[in-house]
Order: structure tokens, then C-alpha cells, then sequence
């Protein structure tokens, strides 16, 4: 995907529990690198000369994919889940038995300590460290208690090794940051912490072995799509994804706008396809001279459709007033207040001519208006979609708690614009062929069940971690444990044997594209995944690729000859439910005139 991109940092290894500025967010939003790798293609640009397309022999009886005797094939591997058993225990540690080096010291001027006292005044990894012994490898949660009289970032380091940062309220007092889920090893494991911008006071230390992923359980009771009238097709694409949760992971890729490009890469290096093509509608609202463009972009998801993949959507929403500017997507940038759009008026299922007589009659903002006129636009082009039988995954409004984008400035309003555009698409536009693909990344922001069908999380590190991120999983899990949960964007795909020893089992994990996949040359680019890492993941019997997906368009034909047998025999019992209480009421009055009969005798 070509679009500037934030990497954020690895705070998504783990989730810290019981702070207040903790445990409602997916990561830690402040820790952000801007890359500038990426840039927007103008409708101008020959985009397949400017990558110097390289995958295979593409040519028009192949559909414009690579030829299939250009690419190599991998025996699939069987993956097999480490054994890792639970046992319990539970221990704590004053910090102050740890060993001390160059600045620390033992304190006991704050209050609320335990033991006798706490460490302070540290201000590199070394200066404190403490052990214990574990009695087996297993999973464990390791929990900090620190104070800081100010919001501070520190890391934490296990056996040598950083594993997470965390942030402290900073309101002086003790505090507790837990970091889920560690795979520690038998014996002796040591842990320190890594000041960054401003140290903390260290009271103890609380290491339990953690049941998370041994009770963790992904079957989905009776799933079902929020819009009742969706169509087959969206009908079956979500059965399919909530029948495989938990057993098997839809492989993803996001390609550039108007191609397959990366996706074709893939396919040269892997011998497969990936299961989902993502694009992204961003330049439908840039204007006629990106029409060209958008069409191409469209066609492209046609293809893929037709060559037996699923389509995925986001929509990197350029500032409703701020369209000549390509990077006003991100708030920084933006003019756009949306809390100025919110109105109470029930503009969601109005004409548009109806909305612009509300805005004359000063009734609603100019910002309402612009608002559900980019709506109007990018619905009129998945529409074109819809009319070809195409289900399609549509994530809008992507991480909107960490504040990057315009359409983050507040929950409440972000949970209107949400409700809106769910509403005015399916009521008012009839875009039944949507599955709606959330991923604003923090509990408080969740717009609701009825307006949501899958939770997903995007995950970036700059750490080169390969981490199976089973504890964003769980998180989601605990918003909506009803619902498949994805990995919508990573910067590199999690190692496949940590999915299985992890149990985390997404419904499907999407690879960006851009200079995450393809280098200055336009060929693979290895610094966020090896081909040997992409044949692995591509190449194995936990992941599923395009050529393994059912055939949707028979399969919409089932579920639609199964719903109508279901119904038809909902019917029947309704029917004989009917007939049983008319026959119980016709006894019942036939008793009553005998018995008066037998009284006037």
C-alpha cells in the first residue's frame, strides 16, 4: 500500500493491566516512528514502470497474474504446536533484594511500600537486576510496581532481552504494570528495567504462571452479521471466516492502488497467492483526475474476485475539506473537527438534497454536509462491487483511539461518523455485500455489536519482533468474544510456530505492501519479511492461500438453499405449533359444553 505509514512501537507485545493510562488500549499510542518510505501515486504515473515489475511473465491469458510455470513449489509444512503445560505459582519479590549498581539506591521516603523500602534512582539497565527460579517452562505474567511522580516511559528486559515499554500515570503513587503471557524458561530468569525518558521507583516484583492461552478458546457459539439483510454472498464469506476461526489463518496482502502487484511478488517467491487482496478507496475523493485510477483499483478487485480470492477494503479518509492535500488523513495535518459534524438530526438515511436543506435551514454544520458527501462517493464506487456479486472486508475509520487521524479526535464523535457511514451504506445505499471489519484499537472506542463484525488490531514494531501477539488477541476477545478476530495490518508477519505454540489463531493476518514488501528496485525488499520467511508462512497447513478457499459463489448458493430449508421449517413448527393449540382449544370447548350439558341434565 502506497500511503505514508506510522510504525508504531513494540508495545503491542503486551498489554500493561491495571493503570489507568493501561489496559483499555491495544499499545501503547505515543510510541511512534514516522517513515517516509512511501509516497501516494498521482494519476499521471505510470505505477508499474515506476516498480519495475519483475514477478514472472505476466500476460493477458494468465489474467494479467504471473504464469503458473514460472514460479517454484514448496512441500507444505505441518506444524506442531509446542507442549506447554501449565503449573501454578506465584510468587513476589521486593526489589530492593535485587542486585544494586551505580545510581540505584534504597529508599523509603515514598508511601505505600512493601518490605523495606524500594529502589530508586536508576538510570541505566544495569543499575538493577533481580532473579528467581522458575520450576518449569510455562507462560507467565510478570507484574512491576513502580511510582513516578510524573508520566514516564521505561522498558523492561527479561533474561537480557526488551520485551515491552510501558508508561506510569506519574501521580506518585504505587502502581502496577503487567506484561502478559511470557514464555520463560526453567531455572534461573532475571529481569531489569530500562529507563528511556525518566526513571522509576521500584517496589516489587510478581511473577504467576498465566492459564491465558491454555483455556484460551476461539469457537464462535452462533455468529452472525450485524446487517440483517445482507446478502448471500457476504453470507457465506462470513460463515466461511467464522467457521475456520480458531483453526486455521487467511493469509493477507495489501497491494498497491490499481494493481496486484505485491501480491503477484508473492506468488513468484511462495508459489502461492494470498487468500485476501486488500486495497484502499483513499483517492475516490480526490477528484476527476484520480478517476483513472480508482477505476483500475476496482478492476483489480474484480480480477482478484474472479480468480477465486476475497476482497478487502480500507478507506484512508483524506479530510473531507482538506482534499488537495493528500496527507490530511492525519490529524496533524487535518482542518476537519468531526465533533463539529455530530448532530442529532437524523441525517443517516436522509437524500443528500434533504441534508443540504437542513444545512440551509442552519440546522446542521457545513462539516455534516462535507462529511456525508465523502460517504455518498466512496459508496457509489463499492456499489460497482456490490453489482458484481463481490463480498468485500470493509475496514473505515482504522486506529482511531491513538489519535494519528482526523476521524480519532474523540470517541463519541468517532462512534457517530461510525454508526453513520454503517447506516447510510446498508439503509440507504443497500451495500449488503459489506462485512464490517473494526480496528479503532481500544475498548472505549468499540461502536457496538450491531454495527460491527469483526475486531482486528494493527501491528507494527521496530523491534523485528516475529511475535504471535496472542495478548492483542485476547484483548479484542474480551470486547466481543462472539466475533472473529483479525490482524488487520502488520509491518511482518508473526513466525507461524508461534502462532501454533500461542494458540493464536487469527482469522486472518494482513501484510502491508509498499516499502514493507517491495524495495527501490521493485523487487522484494527483505528487511521486514525473507523470502525464506515468506515461503514458510505461505507453505504450511495452519495458513490458508487463494488456492485453498471454497468456491464463494456455491457456496452463497448453500447457505442460501440451507437458510431457506431452516426457514421453511421454522415455518412448519410455527404451522403445527398453530394447529396443536387451535386442536387443544377445540378440545377445551367441547369439554366445557359437555360438562354444561351434563349440568342442565
Amino acid at each position: 500500500m502506497i500511503i505514508k505509514r506510522f510504525i508504531a512501537a513494540a508495545a503491542a507485545l503486551t498489554l500493561c493491566a491495571g493503570l489507568a493510562a493501561c489496559g483499555k488500549e491495544i499499545k501503547n499510542n505515543k510510541n511512534v516512528k514516522r517513515t517516509d518510505g512511501d509516497r501516494l501515486v498521482t494519476a499521471d504515473e505510470d505505477t508499474t514502470a515506476q516498480l519495475d515489475i519483475t514477478p514472472g511473465d505476466i500476460t493477458e491469458e494468465s489474467g494479467g497474474e504471473p504464469a503458473k510455470d514460472s514460479t517454484p513449489a514448496y512441500e507444505e509444512t505441518v506444524i506442531k504446536a509446542a507442549a506447554v503445560k501449565y503449573a501454578e505459582f506465584d510468587e513476589s519479590y521486593n526489589a530492593e533484594s535485587g542486585v544494586l549498581a551505580g545510581t540505584a539506591a534504597v529508599l523509603d521516603e515514598r508511601e505505600g511500600f512493601e518490605g523495606t523500602g524500594y529502589v530508586s534512582g536508576m538510570t541505566a539497565e544495569t543499575d538493577w537486576e533481580i532473579s528467581f527460579d522458575l520450576p518449569g517452562e510455562q507462560y507467565y505474567n510478570i507484574t512491576l510496581v513502580v511510582a513516578s511522580d510524573e508520566p514516564v516511559k521505561n522498558g523492561i528486559s527479561v533474561n537480557g532481552v526488551k520485551l515491552s515499554e510501558f508508561t506510569t500515570i506519574g501521580r506518585g503513587d504505587f502502581e502496577a504494570c503487567t506484561f502478559k503471557n511470557l514464555l520463560l524458561e526453567k531455572g534461573v530468569n532475571k529481569i531489569s528495567v530500562i529507563p528511556e525518558d525518566g526513571g522509576v521507583d521500584i517496589d516489587s516484583v510478581q511473577v504467576t504462571a498465566s492459564e491465558d492461552i491454555e483455556k484460551l478458546d476461539l469457537t464462535l457459539p452462533s455468529p452472525a452479521l450485524s446487517d440483517k439483510s445482507a446478502e448471500y454472498n457476504a453470507k457465506a464469506l462470513y460463515k466461511y471466516l467464522c467457521d475456520s476461526f480458531g483453526s486455521s489463518v487467511q493469509l493477507g496482502q495489501y497491494d498497491t492502488i490499481g494493481t496486484s502487484y505485491e501480491s503477484d511478488l508473492v506468488y513468484t517467491i511462495t508459489g502461492k497467492y494470498p487468500a485476501i487482496r486488500f486495497g484502499d478507496l483513499m483517492q475516490t475523493t480526490f477528484g476527476e483526475d484520480y478517476a483513472d485510477n480508482v477505476t483500475a483499483e476496482l478492476e483489480a478487485a474484480r480480477q482478484w474476485s474472479e480468480n477465486g480470492g476475497i476482497v478487502g477494503y480500507m478507506w484512508n479518509w483524506t479530510s473531507p475539506i482538506d482534499k488537495e492535500n493528500t496527507d490530511s488523513i492525519y490529524a496533524e495535518v487535518s482542518t476537519f473537527d468531526l465533533s463539529r459534524a455530530v448532530t442529532k438530526e437524523a441525517v443517516a438515511s436522509m437524500k443528500i438534497e434533504d441534508i443540504a436543506q437542513l444545512y440551509r435551514d442552519k440546522k446542521i454544520n457545513a462539516e455534516t454536509v462535507k462529511l456525508i458527501q465523502d460517504i455518498d462517493t466512496v459508496s457509489e464506487k463499492l456499489k460497482v462491487l456490490r453489482d458484481e456479486g463481490i463480498a468485500v472486508l470493509w475496514r473505515p475509520m482504522q486506529e482511531a483511539s491513538n489519535g494519528y487521524y482526523w476521524w480519532g479526535c474523540d470517541e463519541e464523535s468517532y462512534k457517530w461518523a461510525w454508526q453513520l457511514m454503517y447506516t447510510r451504506m446498508t439503509s440507504l445505499h443497500g451495500l449488503h455485500n459489506l462485512i464490517w471489519v473494526w480496528s479503532a484499537q481500544n475498548a472505549n472506542w468499540y461502536v457496538g455489536d450491531e454495527y460491527c463484525d469483526i475486531l482486528s488490531v494493527d501491528v507494527y514494531s521496530d523491534s523485528g519482533s516475529r511475535d504471535a501477539q496472542v495478548n492483542s488477541l485476547l484483548y479484542l476477545q474480551s470486547i466481543s468474544p462472539g466475533k472473529p478476530i483479525a490482524m488487520s495490518e502488520c509491518g511482518s508477519f508473526p513466525d507461524i510456530q508461534s502462532i501454533a505454540d500461542e494458540k493464536a489463531m487469527w482469522s486472518y493476518i494482513g501484510q502491508w505492501g509498499g516499502n514493507f514488501m517491495v524495495d527501490d528496485r521493485g523487487r522484494l525488499s527483505e528487511e521486514y519479511n525473507t523470502a525464506a520467511q515468506l515461503i514458510t508462512m505461505y507453505n504450511n497447513d495452519l495458513t490458508v492461500t487463494r488456492d485453498e478457499l471454497p468456491d464463494f459463489l456455491s457456496f452463497a448458493q448453500q447457505v442460501k438453499t440451507e437458510e431457506e430449508a431452516r426457514a421453511k421449517e421454522e415455518a412448519a413448527k410455527k404451522a403445527r405449533a398453530a394447529e396443536s393449540e387451535a386442536d387443544s382449544e377445540a378440545q377445551a370447548e367441547d369439554a366445557a359444553e359437555d360438562a354444561a350439558e351434563d349440568t342442565q341434565e
